[in-house]
């Protein structure tokens, strides 16, 4: 909404067009001012200034300057910066490709769960106010859900996997997404990773670790273990025609049929190994004492590790165990682990905890007296194999013999964890708010669409220092400030565009944006 108005300063009737904006920092309508001229004081006429001719054009009508011409104002630098981002990563160009008849619409819909952090169905509304290509309603979002069956996701990800196809190492993680609804039958109980009570799907991902965009998503039922997941998504991968794979895990997807099959494929890969395995135990035993030696000690990230390699052979493959020593971590689990004893034991003494507890019966032995009490007993060989292995862990990689190497590899992880947050959190898909199967998938196909632009976002924030001014929500408040004014005769003119606005589009490597080329 816009009206025109008028303001004596200092003596001198000024004239402006007053256009109203959401300002999403500050959660309500502000009013911004363009001023387009100011009245003669002895005629009262209007005296035009270069603004007005920018807005109405050289052969606008003065006759009735009070009517005014702007028909709306809408959402700008925020969607300038997001269509920049789908563009540069390759994303907009894939999606034309394998949508033709809806990619605007899926575009749209990613861009929204993108910047706001509401259910899809209001997308509309904020579409109206945003100068995006379309504004999907309620009833056309449902129906584009359950229109993007598997066959179309396969060859937008079968696409996708080949732009982004770099030699680089593809972390995979799984994770939990709840959800209320009976009616998705891959919603089931199992572990959950939010340790929350719910029925669940698992969303297993693969991100590229050197660009940190997202690769391949692909849904589990809830009660699969990560384990069962890494055939799975093997499986999948050999449709992608990913020629260079190389996987990173955690110590969670380990097994031995799981590494057989990627050594069959000769599939690259660093997987953490659990002290559940005697592989693991022996290889830390082995070398205990050699390890703290000052011709072992690494550097990475500015911190101190102690590494040593052993050589193996699996499924007639070569592989190699890298074993590493923190001494600062050690310290700190040997006296969390201690004092998580010590508190079990004051629990089982004042009646607190139960002897039949897990965690009880894990630590204590217990001995009936001749009065019927127990006597409590540390489980002391059992509580020093522990304390022994603190400070240590253990990856088992069939790419490369040198420890700093692959545990700069090992620990790039993180990217996945931390994008699930993204996923989860930000993009609205903490609760899955839909009742069917298609629409789930069809759902979090947007979300993953949406995790590819944050991730471009993130990346080049981290890559420039921008989160030391802005998280990712402030940088897109900032940019909501850069609002396009759409007037009736078909021009459009973008409100002030500050140092601030400038210094964003100059990090992403973006052109500054002007009226003329919009």
């Amino acid at each position: 909404m816009s009206f025109r108005g008028e303001q004596v300063i200092k003596g001198t009737t000024y004239v402006f067009e007053a256009i109203a904006q959401w300002d999403a920092e500050k959660q309500q309508s502000r009013q911004k001012r363009i001023y387009i001229g100011k009245k003669d004081p002895v005629t009262g006429a209007f005296l035009l200034n270069k603004k007005y001719y920018e807005l109405y054009g050289e052969d606008a009508d003065t006759t009735n300057f009070q009517t005014s011409s702007v028909m709306k104002s809408v959402d700008f630098g925020n969607i300038y910066l997001m269509d920049h981002a789908s563009s540069a990563c390759g994303l907009k160009q894939v999606l034309m490709e394998t949508f033709p008849d809806c990619w605007e619409d899926i575009l749209v819909c990613a861009m929204y769960s993108c910047s706001e952090n509401e259910a899809l169905y209001l997308c509309e509304d904020w579409a109206h106010n945003s100068r995006v290509p379309s504004a999907p309603s309620s009833q056309d979002i449902s129906r584009l859900l359950k229109e993007l069956d598997e066959d179309r996701r396969m060859l937008f990800y079968k696409k996708w996997a080949q732009l982004r196809g770099e030699k680089e190492y593809l972390a995979l993680d799984i994770s939990s997404v709840s959800s209320w609804s009976e009616l998705i039958n891959y919603v089931e109980y199992g572990y959950n990773r939010d340790h929350e009570d719910l029925p669940q799907v698992n969303l297993a991902m693969l991100f590229g670790v050197d660009s940190r965009l997202p690769v391949f998503a692909r849904i589990y039922p809830g009660s699969i273990k990560d384990v069962s997941t890494l055939a799975g998504m093997v499986a999948f991968l050999d449709q992608l025609q990913l020629k260079q794979m190389h996987f990173v895990m955690d110590k969670g997807f380990y097994s031995a049929k799981g590494v057989g099959v990627l050594l069959e494929k000769y599939i690259k890969f660093a997987i953490g190994l659990p002290f559940s395995t005697g592989m693991a135990k022996e290889a830390v035993r082995e070398n205990t004492e050699a390890i703290a030696s000052p011709a072992n000690a690494i550097e990475v990230d500015g911190h101190i590790y102690y590494a040593a390699v052993k050589k193996l052979t699996i499924n007639r493959r070569r592989t190699y165990l890298h074993i590493y020593y923190d001494r600062e971590r050690a310290a700190k689990e040997h006296d969390r682990l201690m004092h998580k004893v010590i508190r079990i034991e004051n629990g089982l003494v004042d009646g607190t905890v139960r002897m039949d507890s897990t965690e009880a019966q894990k630590y204590f032995s217990f001995q009936k007296n001749r009065e019927g009490t127990y006597n409590i007993h540390r489980k002391e060989d059992f509580i020093r194999e522990q304390l022994e292995l603190t400070g240590y862990f253990v990856i088992l990689t069939n790419d490369s013999k040198d420890p700093e190497y692959i545990l700069n590899i090992y620990r790039t992880k993180d990217v996945v964890e931390k994008s699930f947050d993204n996923i989860k959190n930000e993009l609205d898909l903490e609760r899955l708010r839909i009742h069917s199967d298609k629409a789930m998938e069809g759902r979090i196909f947007i979300g993953f669409i949406s995790l590819i632009i944050t991730s471009y976002i993130r990346k080049i924030m981290e890559d420039k220092n921008l989160y030391s001014s802005y998280s990712l929500s402030k940088l897109y408040s900032e940019l909501k400030k850069l609002r396009l004014i759409q007037f009736k005769n078909g021009k459009q003119v973008l409100t002030e565009l500050t140092s601030n606005h400038k210094a964003i589009f100059k990090a992403f490597n973006m052109k500054v944006p002007v009226p003329s080329s919009l």
